[in-house]
């Protein structure tokens, strides 16, 4: 299983980047992708049309969810305070993957500075 980050759905709702349409599709394939709270918040909460929205809800609805445990958000905390840059839907992604024990496939680059805390990242980043 991996986590994918709201990077990659903005990126496949924009049809920019060929690359991480590919992986994402072969991950859906597989049953690998996932998605948590965080993340169906800032991608589905992002579409102002109901329309858009529920269309979205439907299709987000397929993927396995991976629920955030106080566990996660005792790490989410832990993230904040020693990175003060991070953000706190950031932090949540990246400690519900730490928890779950599962990677994170993102496009963005603020998650860097969790790896040496064991945040496992998968990207397709330049």
């Amino acid at each position: 299983m991996i986590l994918i980050d709201t990077s990659v759905w903005i990126s496949l709702y924009r049809k920019d980047k060929a690359e991480i349409g590919q992986k994402m599709w072969a991950l859906t394939a597989a049953n690998e992708a996932a998605l948590c709270g965080q993340v169906w918040v800032e991608f589905v909460g992002g579409f102002r049309k109901k329309d858009q929205r529920k269309e979205y809800e439907k299709l987000l609805k397929a993927y396995p969810f991976l629920d955030t445990s106080r566990e996660a958000y005792e790490k989410a905390a832990e993230f904040l305070a020693n990175h003060p840059r991070l953000g706190a839907g950031d932090a949540i992604i990246a400690a519900t993957a730490v928890t779950q024990k599962v990677p994170l496939l993102t496009l963005d680059h603020d998650f860097k500075v969790l790896e040496k805390e064991g945040l496992e990242i998968i990207s397709s980043a330049p």
